[in-house]
Protein backbone atom coordinates (compact mmCIF):
# COMPACT_ATOMS: atom_id res chain seq x y z
CA UNK A 1 0.00 0.00 0.00
CA UNK A 2 1.74 3.29 -0.89
CA UNK A 3 1.66 6.26 1.19
CA UNK A 4 -0.57 8.51 0.99
CA UNK A 5 0.83 11.79 -1.38
CA UNK A 6 1.76 14.80 1.13
CA UNK A 7 0.00 17.68 0.86
CA UNK A 8 1.63 21.39 0.96
CA UNK A 9 0.97 23.15 3.84
CA UNK A 10 -1.01 26.22 2.98
CA UNK A 11 -0.14 29.33 2.76
CA UNK A 12 0.84 30.92 6.17
CA UNK A 13 -1.69 33.74 6.96
CA UNK A 14 -0.33 37.22 8.01
CA UNK A 15 -3.14 38.50 10.34
CA UNK A 16 -1.12 41.07 12.62
CA UNK A 17 0.16 42.60 8.77
CA UNK A 18 -3.82 42.44 7.85
CA UNK A 19 -4.85 43.97 11.03
CA UNK A 20 -1.93 46.58 11.18
CA UNK A 21 -3.40 47.29 7.55
CA UNK A 22 -7.22 47.33 8.40
CA UNK A 23 -6.19 49.95 11.42
CA UNK A 24 -5.26 52.51 7.92
CA UNK A 25 -8.13 51.56 5.96
CA UNK A 26 -10.68 52.13 8.73
CA UNK A 27 -8.45 55.50 9.27
CA UNK A 28 -8.61 56.58 5.62
CA UNK A 29 -12.49 55.41 5.53
CA UNK A 30 -13.73 57.38 8.40
CA UNK A 31 -11.01 60.16 8.17
CA UNK A 32 -12.35 61.11 4.72
CA UNK A 33 -16.33 60.33 5.54
CA UNK A 34 -16.01 62.78 8.41
CA UNK A 35 -14.03 65.44 6.05
CA UNK A 36 -17.13 64.62 3.61
CA UNK A 37 -19.18 65.50 6.52
CA UNK A 38 -20.86 62.38 6.37
CA UNK A 39 -22.29 60.98 9.47
CA UNK A 40 -20.90 57.71 10.70
CA UNK A 41 -23.26 55.39 11.46
CA UNK A 42 -23.31 51.38 12.87
CA UNK A 43 -23.83 50.16 9.18
CA UNK A 44 -21.02 51.44 7.66
CA UNK A 45 -18.69 50.18 10.57
CA UNK A 46 -20.11 46.72 9.90
CA UNK A 47 -19.84 46.94 6.05
CA UNK A 48 -16.34 48.36 6.31
CA UNK A 49 -15.20 45.06 9.19
CA UNK A 50 -17.06 42.34 7.01
CA UNK A 51 -14.08 43.76 4.21
CA UNK A 52 -11.52 42.82 6.71
CA UNK A 53 -13.05 39.89 7.71
CA UNK A 54 -12.95 38.65 4.31
CA UNK A 55 -9.61 39.55 4.07
CA UNK A 56 -8.72 37.46 7.17
CA UNK A 57 -10.53 34.35 5.48
CA UNK A 58 -13.42 34.42 7.84
CA UNK A 59 -16.43 36.53 6.06
CA UNK A 60 -18.97 33.63 6.69
CA UNK A 61 -18.24 33.44 10.48
CA UNK A 62 -18.48 37.47 10.92
CA UNK A 63 -21.80 37.57 9.26
CA UNK A 64 -22.97 34.37 11.50
CA UNK A 65 -21.59 36.23 14.78
CA UNK A 66 -22.19 39.56 13.65
CA UNK A 67 -25.74 39.71 12.01
CA UNK A 68 -27.89 38.74 15.72
CA UNK A 69 -25.78 41.98 17.18
CA UNK A 70 -26.45 44.23 14.50
CA UNK A 71 -29.92 43.24 14.01
CA UNK A 72 -30.19 44.26 17.74
CA UNK A 73 -28.29 46.53 18.18
CA UNK A 74 -30.17 48.82 15.02
CA UNK A 75 -33.24 48.20 16.56
CA UNK A 76 -32.34 49.36 19.61
CA UNK A 77 -31.24 52.31 17.55
CA UNK A 78 -34.59 52.77 15.54
CA UNK A 79 -36.34 52.19 19.20
CA UNK A 80 -34.51 55.59 20.82
CA UNK A 81 -36.43 57.84 19.07
CA UNK A 82 -39.84 56.50 20.81
CA UNK A 83 -39.07 57.44 23.65
CA UNK A 84 -39.51 61.34 23.04
CA UNK A 85 -42.77 60.74 21.57
CA UNK A 86 -44.02 59.54 24.82
CA UNK A 87 -46.26 62.39 27.47
CA UNK A 88 -43.47 62.41 29.79
CA UNK A 89 -41.80 65.92 30.49
CA UNK A 90 -38.34 66.60 29.95
CA UNK A 91 -36.60 66.47 33.39
CA UNK A 92 -34.13 69.46 33.99
CA UNK A 93 -30.67 68.37 35.50
CA UNK A 94 -29.32 72.14 35.95
CA UNK A 95 -30.18 72.15 39.74
CA UNK A 96 -28.47 68.94 40.59
CA UNK A 97 -25.52 69.52 38.43
CA UNK A 98 -25.47 72.86 40.73
CA UNK A 99 -25.68 70.82 43.60
CA UNK A 100 -23.12 68.40 42.35
CA UNK A 101 -20.42 71.34 42.10
CA UNK A 102 -21.22 74.17 44.29
CA UNK A 103 -23.58 76.06 42.26
CA UNK A 104 -21.45 76.14 38.93
CA UNK A 105 -22.19 74.49 35.64
CA UNK A 106 -19.46 72.45 34.21
CA UNK A 107 -20.63 73.45 30.84
CA UNK A 108 -20.81 77.33 31.27
CA UNK A 109 -17.35 77.26 32.72
CA UNK A 110 -15.82 75.33 29.75
CA UNK A 111 -17.49 77.27 26.96
CA UNK A 112 -17.00 80.76 28.55
CA UNK A 113 -13.13 79.97 29.07
CA UNK A 114 -12.73 77.76 25.50
CA UNK A 115 -15.47 78.41 22.77
CA UNK A 116 -15.28 81.64 20.49
CA UNK A 117 -18.40 82.78 18.41
CA UNK A 118 -17.95 82.52 15.08
CA UNK A 119 -14.92 80.74 15.19
CA UNK A 120 -13.83 77.33 14.94
CA UNK A 121 -11.08 75.97 17.43
CA UNK A 122 -9.22 72.98 17.18
CA UNK A 123 -11.15 71.96 20.39
CA UNK A 124 -14.11 71.99 18.74
CA UNK A 125 -12.98 70.16 16.15
CA UNK A 126 -11.32 67.57 18.33
CA UNK A 127 -14.73 67.31 20.47
CA UNK A 128 -16.52 67.11 17.58
CA UNK A 129 -14.11 63.80 16.43
CA UNK A 130 -15.03 62.25 19.98
CA UNK A 131 -18.52 62.94 19.60
CA UNK A 132 -18.78 61.49 15.89
CA UNK A 133 -16.71 58.38 17.28
CA UNK A 134 -19.37 57.47 19.18
CA UNK A 135 -20.31 53.95 17.19
CA UNK A 136 -17.29 53.29 15.80
CA UNK A 137 -15.51 52.58 18.94
CA UNK A 138 -17.45 49.99 20.28
CA UNK A 139 -17.83 48.42 17.28
CA UNK A 140 -14.39 48.50 16.30
CA UNK A 141 -13.85 47.10 19.84
CA UNK A 142 -15.58 44.49 19.74
CA UNK A 143 -14.11 43.14 16.34
CA UNK A 144 -10.93 42.99 18.28
CA UNK A 145 -12.47 40.62 20.70
CA UNK A 146 -13.94 38.56 17.85
CA UNK A 147 -11.04 38.03 15.99
CA UNK A 148 -9.37 36.71 18.87
CA UNK A 149 -11.77 34.82 20.90
CA UNK A 150 -15.85 34.82 19.41
CA UNK A 151 -16.69 33.53 23.54
CA UNK A 152 -14.86 36.92 25.01
CA UNK A 153 -16.98 39.04 21.87
CA UNK A 154 -20.13 37.80 22.76
CA UNK A 155 -19.70 38.53 26.57
CA UNK A 156 -18.73 42.21 25.49
CA UNK A 157 -21.71 42.70 23.12
CA UNK A 158 -24.31 41.02 25.41
CA UNK A 159 -23.33 43.73 27.84
CA UNK A 160 -23.05 46.47 25.27
CA UNK A 161 -27.08 45.57 24.18
CA UNK A 162 -28.20 45.07 28.11
CA UNK A 163 -26.88 48.57 28.69
CA UNK A 164 -28.61 49.96 25.69
CA UNK A 165 -31.64 48.75 26.39
CA UNK A 166 -31.49 49.53 30.42
CA UNK A 167 -31.00 53.16 28.81
CA UNK A 168 -33.66 53.13 26.39
CA UNK A 169 -36.19 52.03 29.39
CA UNK A 170 -34.71 55.08 31.47
CA UNK A 171 -35.19 57.36 28.38
CA UNK A 172 -38.70 56.41 28.23
CA UNK A 173 -39.97 56.77 31.69
CA UNK A 174 -37.45 59.14 32.74
CA UNK A 175 -36.25 61.64 29.88
CA UNK A 176 -34.15 64.24 30.62
CA UNK A 177 -33.01 67.58 28.41
CA UNK A 178 -29.35 68.01 27.73
CA UNK A 179 -27.83 71.14 28.55
CA UNK A 180 -28.22 73.24 24.86
CA UNK A 181 -31.90 72.22 25.24
CA UNK A 182 -32.31 73.48 28.77
CA UNK A 183 -30.20 76.30 29.17
CA UNK A 184 -30.33 79.40 27.04
CA UNK A 185 -26.56 80.49 27.85
CA UNK A 186 -25.42 77.17 26.38
CA UNK A 187 -24.10 76.79 23.21
CA UNK A 188 -25.12 73.84 20.97
CA UNK A 189 -21.49 73.91 19.39
CA UNK A 190 -21.58 70.73 17.51
CA UNK A 191 -24.44 72.85 14.78
CA UNK A 192 -21.91 75.73 15.17
CA UNK A 193 -18.96 73.38 14.53
CA UNK A 194 -20.90 71.71 11.45
CA UNK A 195 -21.97 74.15 9.78
CA UNK A 196 -18.96 76.34 9.79
CA UNK A 197 -17.16 73.49 8.65
CA UNK A 198 -19.44 71.63 5.55
CA UNK A 199 -22.69 73.42 5.98
CA UNK A 200 -24.27 70.16 5.99
CA UNK A 201 -24.21 66.79 7.30
CA UNK A 202 -24.83 63.39 5.12
CA UNK A 203 -27.38 61.45 7.46
CA UNK A 204 -29.08 58.24 6.57
CA UNK A 205 -32.95 58.00 6.42
CA UNK A 206 -32.51 55.68 9.94
CA UNK A 207 -31.26 57.97 11.79
CA UNK A 208 -32.56 61.30 10.01
CA UNK A 209 -36.01 59.96 10.53
CA UNK A 210 -36.62 57.40 13.26
CA UNK A 211 -33.57 58.10 15.96
CA UNK A 212 -33.63 61.42 16.70
CA UNK A 213 -34.03 61.80 20.74
CA UNK A 214 -33.33 65.11 22.04
CA UNK A 215 -34.30 63.78 25.51
CA UNK A 216 -31.50 60.87 25.87
CA UNK A 217 -29.27 62.14 28.04
CA UNK A 218 -29.23 60.28 31.30
CA UNK A 219 -27.48 58.15 31.38
CA UNK A 220 -24.82 59.47 28.66
CA UNK A 221 -24.11 56.31 26.39
CA UNK A 222 -21.53 58.67 24.59
CA UNK A 223 -19.41 58.01 28.30
CA UNK A 224 -20.90 54.29 28.60
CA UNK A 225 -19.53 52.93 25.75
CA UNK A 226 -16.09 53.38 26.22
CA UNK A 227 -15.84 52.78 29.51
CA UNK A 228 -17.77 49.53 28.97
CA UNK A 229 -14.86 48.77 26.11
CA UNK A 230 -12.10 49.71 28.88
CA UNK A 231 -13.09 47.43 31.50
CA UNK A 232 -13.73 44.58 29.07
CA UNK A 233 -10.08 45.75 27.11
CA UNK A 234 -8.45 45.39 30.90
CA UNK A 235 -8.88 41.73 31.51
CA UNK A 236 -6.86 40.81 28.94
CA UNK A 237 -5.43 43.62 26.34
CA UNK A 238 -4.18 46.01 28.90
CA UNK A 239 -2.74 48.42 26.55
CA UNK A 240 -5.68 48.81 24.65
CA UNK A 241 -7.45 49.26 28.16
CA UNK A 242 -5.03 52.45 28.95
CA UNK A 243 -5.69 53.92 25.38
CA UNK A 244 -9.11 53.66 26.42
CA UNK A 245 -9.45 54.94 29.65
CA UNK A 246 -7.69 58.45 27.95
CA UNK A 247 -10.33 58.07 25.16
CA UNK A 248 -13.47 57.65 27.56
CA UNK A 249 -11.56 60.92 29.33
CA UNK A 250 -11.68 62.88 26.15
CA UNK A 251 -15.29 61.83 25.18
CA UNK A 252 -16.24 62.72 29.34
CA UNK A 253 -14.46 66.21 28.29
CA UNK A 254 -15.84 66.24 24.82
CA UNK A 255 -19.26 65.87 25.88
CA UNK A 256 -19.40 68.56 28.34
CA UNK A 257 -17.64 71.14 26.15
CA UNK A 258 -20.17 70.30 23.92
CA UNK A 259 -23.28 71.56 25.78
CA UNK A 260 -24.50 67.82 25.02
CA UNK A 261 -24.11 66.18 28.69
CA UNK A 262 -24.01 67.35 32.19
CA UNK A 263 -21.45 65.78 34.09
CA UNK A 264 -23.89 64.33 36.32
CA UNK A 265 -25.02 62.42 32.99
CA UNK A 266 -21.47 60.50 32.65
CA UNK A 267 -20.94 59.99 35.99
CA UNK A 268 -24.05 58.21 36.47
CA UNK A 269 -23.13 55.73 33.62
CA UNK A 270 -20.91 54.37 34.94
CA UNK A 271 -23.32 52.46 37.56
CA UNK A 272 -24.75 51.32 34.19
CA UNK A 273 -21.49 50.23 32.64
CA UNK A 274 -21.18 48.40 36.39
CA UNK A 275 -24.33 46.64 36.47
CA UNK A 276 -24.34 45.36 32.89
CA UNK A 277 -20.96 44.11 33.45
CA UNK A 278 -21.99 42.17 36.80
CA UNK A 279 -24.75 40.68 35.19
CA UNK A 280 -22.98 39.19 32.10
CA UNK A 281 -20.08 38.28 34.05
CA UNK A 282 -22.41 36.27 36.46
CA UNK A 283 -24.74 34.64 34.06
CA UNK A 284 -21.86 33.73 31.77
CA UNK A 285 -19.86 31.96 34.59
CA UNK A 286 -22.86 29.87 35.95
CA UNK A 287 -23.50 28.43 32.26
CA UNK A 288 -19.49 28.01 32.01
CA UNK A 289 -20.09 26.29 35.61
CA UNK A 290 -23.11 24.54 34.54
CA UNK A 291 -21.75 23.14 31.18
CA UNK A 292 -18.54 22.07 33.32
CA UNK A 293 -20.91 19.91 35.85
CA UNK A 294 -22.87 18.39 33.04
CA UNK A 295 -19.50 17.11 31.04
CA UNK A 296 -18.56 15.36 34.50
CA UNK A 297 -21.49 13.45 35.13
CA UNK A 298 -22.20 12.71 31.39
CA UNK A 299 -21.29 8.88 30.98
CA UNK A 300 -18.46 8.44 29.09
CA UNK A 301 -19.49 6.65 25.74
CA UNK A 302 -19.01 2.58 25.48
CA UNK A 303 -16.61 1.49 23.55
CA UNK A 304 -18.01 -1.05 20.02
Amino acid sequence: MSAPAETKPAPARRPRLLLIGSVVYLALIFGVMLWQGVSIEPEWVALVLLVIAVALGRGRTFIADWTPFLLLFFAYEAMRGFAAKTNFAPHDLSGMERWVFAGTIPTLTLQHDFYHPGVVGLQDVVALFFYFMHFVLPIVVGFVFWVTSREYYWRFVAALLLMCFMAFVTYLFWPSAPPWYQLHDVVKINDQTVHALWGYTLVSPLYHSFNSNPFAAFPSLHAAFPMLAAVYAWQRYKLLALGLVLWSAAVFISIVYLGEHYVVDALVSILYVAATTIVVEVVSRLRAQRAETAAKIRPATPSA
